[in-house]
């Protein structure tokens, strides 16, 4: 059976991410700016074998694209660093995908994606998914580098016809999951062309790359929702518009995005008991323990760390009980990031959700500044030198709107981009 693709707190208090907890349904928007090669980070590629049959079923308008000689559920990991691929290969996999099934890698960040080329006027892809009709996932449809509307997926179907109707010829194909690993784990299966046409070399994959570390806000937590009222939804949640992968859009950079809402450096939201982020940090799949990811599989040269907002949520300890735990977890996290990749340039950032206003007394903003700011200046001492801190201007909602739970609007995201972009050119030249 096939499915089409379509196009189709109290005041801060729920802010923070509680997605898990308030599981619901919404809608979705496309990006009027897409553009193809972004996504998630680390790279792996295939050339078109596994050759299946995937069957057309009932669906609405445009079926019938699904025929024989489907291709894609073997993969081969990208050497080195993981920055390109090899002459031939039909798909390209960004982001952190486990590649330990044989019936095809499993994956659960938001931008993770899903690069190819294809002959022909349409294609369709086989996913094995675990979320629910109430609670899907979302990926963008990113055609020759045109938004061509959002793929719903769950565990209802496993075919689904991607896009038809288009020019004959050869295109390019991205999708990026737009949803968060809360939402579930998808498997790739393998694309579909149309019958009688085929999958054809992707182009090599970008030199740059930039890895995110973050909570709601990078994952893109209910951008796509109407206003501050609505709660999460997976169809409102929309990484492909926040800052994190439009960044790497504007940059030309592969991104790989590893965010939940909720998690913290040291507490998550309101202690909610899970791990924190510097506990699922090494994880491929994020809920998953194992397999642990390959670091040394793709090495960015930059790494952005957008954490602290949920710590200082509901209930922030004071001062003399909070600063030395914060600052040390983010210490550690910072050292983890060095090792794993001893030339990348870091950058430590602050808001654009935190304020001194909410929660009452808590000088949230003022203390995560100094908290965050001093892990900086330790590491500037110690003699790291390619440590910033950066710190976004605090949230306008009256001028840039909000997202679902006071969550940042797809505004305030393409304004978060700009600065974190023209932060990176200044620094590195891009």
């Amino acid at each position: 059976m096939k499915t089409e693709a379509y196009s189709t707190f109290p005041r801060f208090a729920s802010v923070l991410c509680i997605a898990w907890s308030a599981l619901m349904t919404g809608c979705g928007d496309d990006d009027p700016n897409a553009a193809t090669g972004s996504g998630g980070g680390s790279s792996t590629s295939t050339s078109a074998s596994s050759a299946g049959t995937g069957s057309a079923g009932e669906g609405g308008a445009g079926q019938g694209g699904a025929g024989q000689g489907g291709a894609g559920a073997t993969t081969s990991s990208a050497s080195g660093t993981g920055g390109g691929n090899s002459s031939g290969d039909t798909i390209r996999f960004i982001g952190r995908f486990d590649t330990s099934k044989p019936e095809g890698p499993r994956f659960s960040w938001a931008g993770s994606a899903i690069v190819t080329r294809f002959s022909g006027t349409s294609i369709s892809v086989r996913f094995n998914d675990e979320s629910t009709p109430d609670q899907s996932n979302f990926f963008q449809v990113v055609v020759d580098g045109e938004s061509k509307g959002v793929l719903k997926v769950n565990n209802q179907e496993d075919l689904y016809t991607v896009v038809d109707g288009l020019p004959d010829g050869e295109h390019d194909l991205l999708l990026h999951r737009r949803t968060e690993p809360l939402v579930g784990v998808t498997q790739f299966l393998e694309f579909v062309p149309a019958q009688g046409e085929a999958l054809l070399p992707v182009p090599p994959a970008p030199e740059r790359r930039i890895e995110v570390i973050g909570d709601s806000i990078s994952a893109g937590y209910g951008i796509d929702g109407a206003d501050e009222t609505c709660p999460f939804t997976s169809d409102t949640e929309n990484n492909y518009l926040a800052y994190s992968a439009r960044t790497g859009r504007l940059l030309g950079a592969d991104t790989t995005i590893i965010a939940w809402s909720g998690r913290g450096v040291v507490r998550n939201y309101d202690d909610e008991v899970a791990d924190t982020m510097p506990e699922i940090y090494g994880r491929t799949i994020a809920d998953e323990e194992q397999p642990a990811w390959d670091f040394s599989s793709w090495v960015p040269q930059v790494v952005v760390i957008n954490l602290g907002t949920n710590d200082f949520s509901i209930n922030v300890p004071g001062d003399a009980d909070f600063r030395e735990p914060f600052t040390n977890a983010y210490a550690d996290l910072v050292e983890t990031v060095r090792e794993n990749y001893p030339e990348a340039l870091i950058f430590c950032t602050i808001g654009p959700s935190l304020s001194d206003s909410y929660p009452p007394d808590a000088n949230a903003l003022t203390r995560a500044r100094a908290y965050i700011g001093k892990v900086v200046e330790d590491r500037a001492a110690s003699g790291d030198d390619r440590v910033r801190l950066l710190e976004y201007p605090e949230q306008n909602g009256a001028a840039n709107g909000y997202g679902c739970d006071y969550h940042p609007s797809a505004k305030t995201n393409e304004l978060m981009a700009t600065q974190l972009s023209s932060a990176i050119k200044e620094e590195l030249g891009w």
